[in-house]
């Protein structure tokens, strides 16, 4: 066994290299040993976006999803899209198609 000052004295190990993904590459579909996700097809190639508000925003959302019919997913989808336009930036294909598929 090795002493303190040895263990002291010695240089850290180096951690192990990290690969990077591609940026159209989603982890998102896939399981915990990087195989893809067979349980749900439809979320392949797509990302989560999250975030936390207070009661009252969370209820009137939801009630604009019923008024609107429309699901949660199609509604923030929507908020995406029009916060692109608010900005003046380009929308992906595949939230465009989304879009007019609303429509």
């Amino acid at each position: 066994m090795k002493g303190l000052k040895a263990l002291v004295d010695e240089p850290a190990a180096a951690p192990p290299a990290r690969t990077r993904r591609a940026a159209n590459e989603s982890t998102a579909a896939l399981t915990r040993n990087g195989e893809p996700r067979r349980d749900r097809p439809d979320r392949l190639g797509q990302r989560l976006i999250a975030g936390h508000v207070d009661g009252d925003t969370f209820k009137s959302f939801k009630i604009l999803c019923a008024e609107q019919g429309a699901t949660t997913q199609a509604m923030v989808s929507e908020a995406i899209e029009l916060l692109f336009r608010k900005y003046h930036k380009p929308i992906t294909a595949q939230l465009t198609e989304q879009a007019k598929q609303r429509d």
